[in-house]
C-alpha cells in the first residue's frame, strides 16, 4: 500500500464484536421499526397521501421532485396494496439501510468501533426516527447519500477494484438525483474535497470522476424531457425556495436561529453540541488533518455552514441539512475514541461523552416513538403539545365520506375537492373507493401536481362529487360547470380539544366540462380587473 491510500484502507487489527454488535443492533432497529409500522399509530401526512396519488400515474417527473418516490411507493402498493403499511414500508427499509452505510463508512475509515458509536448516535436522534417512518422524500434520498458517500471514498481508495466502485458511485448518485435535486450536492461537495485534498488533487485531471459525474447527471435526462413539456414547472419550483423574505435584518437573524434551534431537536441537543464543535474546530484545523477528516467535513462542516449562512436569506426546512449530520456523526465517534486529533479543539476526548449523547437521544427518541401513543390517554389531543395532530382523523373522514356516498355513486365517479391539497390527496387515498381526484383552484399557474393533471375528461354530462370545506361556498365558476348543484351532507370528524375535519359534500349534475368551468373561471378574473 502506498502513502497515497494508507490512510484510507481499515486498520489492520479490528475486533469483531463490534461488527457483531452493529449488525444485531440493526437487525432489532429495523424490526422494531417494522412492528411499530404495524401498529399503525398516525394516518398518513399530507405529503405521504400526495406521493402515494402520484404512484396511481407513474411518471418520469412530477411538479415539485423527480419520480423516485412515487416509483418507489408504487412498488411497494402494488405488491402490498393500498395501506399505510405498504405506502410506509419502503421508508423503514430505506431509512434503517442508510445506518448500515453509516456504519459501513465509519468501520472503512478507523474501526468498527467507531461505526457502531457513529450508527447509535444517528439512530438514536428524533429526526432519523421520522425520516425512517414517514415515506417523505427525506427516506429514500438520506439511503443514495449515504451509499453515495461509501461509494465514493472506496473510488478514492484507487484500489484494484476501481472500476467497479466508479460505476456504483455514478449509479447511486443517479438514483439519488431521481430522488431529490439536492442529490447534485454530492457531486459538488465530492468534488470540492478533491481539490482541496493534495493527495487527491491529480484526480480533477484524470477522466475518471468525469466520467462518473456526466454518467450520474443522465440519470436526469427523462426528467429534463418530462419538464420541457410541462414549462419547465420543476425549475420554476425549486427557485421558489431560494427567494428571500422581505424581512429586516433582525428578524433574519431571528428566524436563522430559529432554524438553528430546531436542529438541536431534529439530532437531540448533546449530538447537535458535539457536531457542531467537532466540525467547527476540525474547519481551524482542516490542513493538519488526514484526508479521512478532510473528507468527513466536506461532506458535513462545509455544507452546514453554508446551510446556516443561507437560513439567514430566507425560513428554511429542518430537513435540508438531513444528509451532512451523518459524516459529521462519524467524525463526532473518532474523535471521542481518539481516532481523530483537533489540537485547536477545546474539549478533551472521552468515551463518555458519546454514551452521554446516546443516553439523552434515547431519551429523545423514547418521547417521539410514545408521543402518538401518550397524547390521548393524558388528555392532550388537539392540545398545543400535540405535535402529531395534523397526522390524525384523516381516516375517519375518509371512511365516513366513503361511507355515506357508498350507495349514491359507483366506485369509478371522480371527485372533484375545492378544499386544498391536503384534503384532495387524503380522501383520495382513505376512501374506500380511493376515488380519482381533481383539485379545483383559483390559481393562474401550476400549484400542485393536481394542476399539471387539470380536470376529469371524458365525463361531460355525468354527475360527479364535490367537496369543500365545511360552510364554504362552492366556487362560482365550478358551479356554473353543472347544470344544478345541490349539498348531500356535512362530514365532521373530531381530532382533539375542539379541533376538527370538516368539509361538505355536494352532488353536481350534469357536468359541462373542465374547459367551461376553467373559461368561466377567467372571464371572471378579467372581469374583476
Amino acid at each position: 500500500m502506498n502513502e497515497t491510500t494508507a490512510d484510507l484502507a481499515s486498520p489492520s487489527v479490528d475486533n469483531p464484536l463490534w461488527s457483531r454488535r452493529a449488525l444485531w443492533f440493526l437487525v432489532g432497529l429495523g424490526l422494531f421499526r417494522l412492528l411499530y409500522l404495524a401498529l399503525d399509530p398516525f394516518d398518513l401526512v399530507h405529503d405521504e397521501a400526495y406521493y402515494w396519488d402520484w404512484s396511481r400515474q407513474l411518471d418520469y417527473g412530477y411538479f415539485s421532485k423527480p419520480p423516485m418516490i412515487a416509483w418507489l411507493i408504487g412498488l411497494s402498493t402494488r405488491l402490498l396494496g393500498d395501506h399505510e403499511f405498504a405506502v410506509r414500508l419502503p421508508a423503514v427499509l430505506l431509512g434503517t439501510g442508510s445506518l448500515g452505510f453509516l456504519f459501513l463508512l465509519a468501520r472503512r475509515m478507523y474501526d468498527a468501533q467507531v461505526g457502531f458509536w457513529a450508527m447509535l448516535l444517528a439512530a438514536l436522534t428524533p429526526g432519523n426516527v421520522a425520516m425512517s417512518l414517514l415515506m417523505t422524500i427525506d427516506a429514500p434520498f438520506l439511503f443514495f447519500w449515504s451509499v453515495a458517500m461509501y461509494a465514493f471514498w472506496r473510488l478514492l481508495e484507487r484500489g484494484e477494484d476501481r472500476g467497479k466502485w466508479l460505476l456504483i458511485t455514478m449509479v447511486v448518485i443517479g438514483l439519488g438525483l431521481l430522488t431529490k435535486q439536492t442529490m447534485v450536492g454530492m457531486l459538488v461537495f465530492g468534488g470540492l474535497f478533491v481539490l482541496l485534498s493534495k493527495e487527491d488533487r491529480f484526480e480533477a485531471i484524470r477522466p475518471g470522476l468525469y466520467i462518473c459525474a456526466i454518467g450520474a447527471l443522465l440519470f436526469l435526462l427523462p426528467v429534463v424531457y418530462w419538464n420541457y413539456q410541462h414549462d419547465w414547472v420543476t425549475v420554476q419550483h425549486t427557485s421558489e425556495h431560494f427567494q428571500g423574505e422581505p424581512v429586516s435584518a433582525l428578524r433574519r437573524v431571528v428566524i436563522s436561529l430559529e432554524f438553528v434551534g430546531g436542529l438541536f431537536g431534529l439530532l437531540s441537543p448533546v449530538t447537535f453540541f458535539l457536531v457542531a464543535m467537532v466540525g467547527l474546530f476540525g474547519l481551524l484545523s482542516f490542513r493538519n488533518l488526514g484526508r479521512r477528516e478532510r473528507y468527513l467535513l466536506c461532506m458535513s462542516a462545509l455544507p452546514l455552514i453554508l446551510v446556516v449562512g443561507l437560513s439567514l436569506k430566507q425560513r428554511l426546512e429542518l430537513n435540508w441539512p438531513a444528509p451532512f449530520f451523518s459524516a459529521g456523526i462519524i467524525l463526532v465517534a473518532a474523535w471521542a475514541l481518539g481516532r481523530v486529533s483537533l489540537p485547536k479543539m477545546v474539549l478533551q476526548p472521552a468515551e463518555w461523552r458519546l454514551k452521554y449523547a446516546a443516553i439523552f437521544g434515547a431519551l429523545f427518541v423514547v418521547g417521539t416513538y410514545a408521543i402518538p401513543f401518550a397524547l390521548k390517554p393524558m388528555g392532550l389531543n388537539g392540545s398545543k403539545v400535540d405535535v402529531i395532530v395534523r397526522l390524525r382523523g384523516w381516516e375517519e373522514l375518509g371512511t365516513e365520506v366513503g361511507a355515506r356516498l357508498k350507495d349514491r355513486s359507483p366506485e369509478s365517479t371522480p371527485m372533484i375537492v375545492a378544499a386544498g391539497r391536503a384534503v384532495a390527496s387524503e380522501l383520495a387515498f382513505y376512501m374506500p373507493q380511493h376515488p380519482k381526484v381533481y383539485l379545483w383552484g383559483d390559481n393562474d399557474f401550476p400549484l400542485s401536481q393536481y394542476d399539471i393533471w387539470g380536470g376529469p375528461q371524458n365525463v361531460d354530462g355525468q354527475d360527479l362529487l364535490l367537496v369543500t370545506h365545511q360552510n364554504e361556498e362552492l366556487p362560482p365558476p365550478l358551479r356554473l360547470a353543472f347544470a344544478s348543484v345541490e349539498p348531500l351532507e356535512n362530514v365532521e370528524i373530531e381530532v382533539g380539544n375542539g379541533r376538527k375535519h370538516a368539509v361538505t359534500i355536494y352532488q353536481g349534475k350534469g357536468f359541462r366540462g373542465w374547459s367551461v368551468a376553467k373559461r368561466i373561471q377567467a372571464d371572471e378574473k378579467t372581469l374583476r380587473r
